[in-house]
């Protein structure tokens, strides 16, 4: 089988190591292309591990200042589409504020009033501006360098990111008649970001549960979807953790004392840092009561895009509390993995406001909690996948409304009792095929499969195509003369940063 992996940026790829090695390992060819080659903290490392282990692997970039005067206009049309799917009262408005600037006027206008409430609005707008899109031409370029790969599947992840040329790339294979799969990146993909359009010839889910969101929120068959298991979580089930005495050492948290582990993540843009709440915890903690809990190690984990947030955060006031990595590594190799799995296995339990982190720690078995912060609701209880860690198999996650209530339910967790079962989640969220299923074999399995079926017809443009592109010719270049402005202005940005 000749696989083309279309990934986003190099850190998609550190969800996919582990199928890219068994596609290697089953001798199929794999090449990997990247739209962008942005750099992120580890992915240095991940490409060179992928370099010096898989030495046929190919790695590339996709094509880059692509001319089709089309491309921007088509981006801007899936802007527009993504704001009236979010239109939908499932979603908060902390969703339609993500798409609401590049959208345009009338769309506007229609989302500030009434009739953003009516179903049959949202679905005219929805497939008037579907319709557009599928007049637009596929772009040649796109189909030139698709048709020179000549693979057999062509694999997009994540697919559904705000404002991706992905979905350009997948018109084109399309109208080539090529087989088609989408990769679900996290957790919250199909619930968070963008519309799933136009639909590939498979989708791969983590479990059922995306797989009802596939359904409901992108109007995709069970046909469509395949369930697979988290491929990216496979590595923990067989991890092993180094001595407690040597991950204490390397932290400076006294081993002969409980440890928590406090994961940061990524808020909705506009909320605001994560510190101020993590030093208001901390605190209370060190108030506390419960002997254990003043005295608890404390090792806060950054997230890797927001470390700077803490290169100025004083803990001198709580002992035996650390920020650490202090370099916001992301688990890209053997050493950045190992310190991500010791800091989970060697702490008493986790707490986080919503990071796919909580996830990791309930297949490692810690108790897993969590404070429900008004200044964080618009990433918390206004999200959709938010509520999968408090409800699917029952709940890995305790949520508590205050800190006293989550004292209390952390001083339990620790002295043994009322802790929440993970193992019920994980089988149904992680692995539902088993737990002692890996995901990546299921993965590559259904890839083989559908390399194996005939390839589907080429998509052809609706016949009032050329016609309604008459029309359209004008704000297309409108919206191409805007997208070379905002590049002009990124450059200029870039340079005198520089």
């Amino acid at each position: 089988m000749r696989l083309l992996f279309l990934a986003l940026a190099p850190i998609t790829l550190k969800n996919f190591d582990s199928v890219v090695r068994e596609l290697a390992r089953r001798g199929h060819e794999v090449t990997i292309a990247l739209h962008t080659v942005d750099p992120a903290p580890g992915t240095d490392e991940l490409l060179a591990g992928l370099r010096r282990d898989l030495p046929k692997l190919v790695l590339e970039t996709t094509p880059q200042r692509l001319s089709d005067p089309w491309l921007p206009f088509a981006a801007d049309v899936r802007s527009n589409l993504d704001l009236v799917t979010y239109l939908d009262p499932r979603f908060s408005s902390t969703y339609r504020g993500r798409s609401w600037k590049r959208a345009a006027r009338v769309v506007r206008w229609i989302a500030s009033t009434r009739l953003r409430h009516s179903r049959g609005v949202r679905r005219l707008i929805a497939w008037s501006l579907r319709s557009v899109e599928l007049s637009i031409p596929a772009a040649p370029e796109l189909q030139q360098y698709l048709a020179e790969r000549r693979p057999d599947v062509v694999l997009f992840s994540p697919y559904v990111a705000l404002r991706s040329q992905q979905p350009d790339y997948m018109r084109a294979a399309q109208a080539l008649g090529l087989r088609t799969a989408v990769a679900v990146f996290s957790w919250d993909n199909l619930s968070s970001k963008s519309r799933l359009f136009p639909p590939p010839s498979k989708v791969l889910v983590w479990n059922h549960t995306q797989r009802a969101e596939a359904r409901t929120l992108h109007g995709l068959s069970d046909e469509q979807v395949e369930v697979t298991g988290a491929q990216c979580f496979d590595q923990w089930f067989e991890w092993k953790a180094r001595p407690r005495e040597d991950f204490c050492a390397s932290v400076g948290v006294d081993p002969e004392l409980p440890v928590l582990l406090y994961t940061c993540f990524t808020p909705f843009k506009g909320t605001g840092s994560e510190v101020p709440f993590v030093l208001r915890w901390v605190a209370h903690l060190r108030a506390s009561s419960d002997p254990v809990l003043r005295s608890a190690g404390i090792v806060i984990r950054p997230h890797p895009k927001r470390v700077k947030d803490w290169s100025n955060v004083d803990l001198s006031p709580f002992p035996g509390t650390v920020i650490w990595p202090t370099e916001g590594r992301l688990p890209t190799d053997d050493g950045a993995k190992a310190d991500l799995f010791d800091s989970i296995y060697h702490s008493s339990a986790v707490v986080g406001l919503n990071t796919s982190l909580l996830i990791e720690a309930g297949i490692v078995g810690r108790p897993v909690l969590t404070v429900l912060a008004p200044e964080h609701s618009r990433s918390q209880t206004e999200t959709l996948h938010f509520r999968y860690l408090r409800e699917v198999g029952g709940g890995l996650l305790q949520a508590a409304r205050t800190l006293d209530e989550h004292e209390e339910q952390l001083a339990a967790a620790l002295a043994g009792g009322n802790s929440r079962p993970s193992e019920a989640f994980v089988r149904e969220f992680v692995r539902p095929f088993g737990l002692d299923r890996p995901a990546t074999p299921r993965f590559v399995d259904a890839l083989e499969r559908l390399a194996s079926e005939p390839p589907p017809s080429p998509v052809r443009p609706p016949l009032l195509a050329p016609l309604l592109r008459r029309f359209l010719r004008i704000p297309a270049r409108r919206s191409a003369r805007e997208a070379e402005r905002l590049r002009r202005d990124k450059e200029a940005r870039l340079r005198r940063e520089a």
